[in-house]
């Protein structure tokens, strides 16, 4: 089993260029820039930026964008019924990792009623 250093040197030839490429895709602070942002993430573990990449490819494949994947959540918690827009809008400043997860329990949830 390769190490994540491994893993990003072989995948992506070095961690500035997976930084590069997750620097667009993830969210920030509003007063962050680029430049900062990119200097924060080049502090984090390679572990964690593969775990990143890997979930950023997930919902980019699956939903499109997190919007699409709100809209979805939305609509499997209503179970047929009226959205919510207050809940919409309370889930929107979750993280990806959370909406991921929290759509995936509603699909099971969904599939066993």
């Amino acid at each position: 089993m390769a190490t994540p250093n491994q893993t990003v040197k072989s995948e992506f030839g070095s961690k500035e260029a997976l930084v590069d490429k997750l620097v667009p895709l993830l969210d920030r602070k509003a007063d962050e820039s680029d430049a900062a942002f990119r200097e924060r993430l080049l502090h984090v573990s390679n572990a964690k930026l593969l775990r990143l990449w890997q979930r950023e490819q997930s919902l980019r494949s699956k939903h499109g964008s997190r919007e699409s994947l709100v809209d979805k959540i939305v609509e499997l918690r209503a179970g047929g019924q009226k959205a919510d827009a207050d809940y919409r809008k309370k889930i929107l400043g979750l993280s990806t990792g959370r909406l991921l997860s929290l759509h995936d329990g509603f699909a099971r949830g969904a599939k066993k009623a």
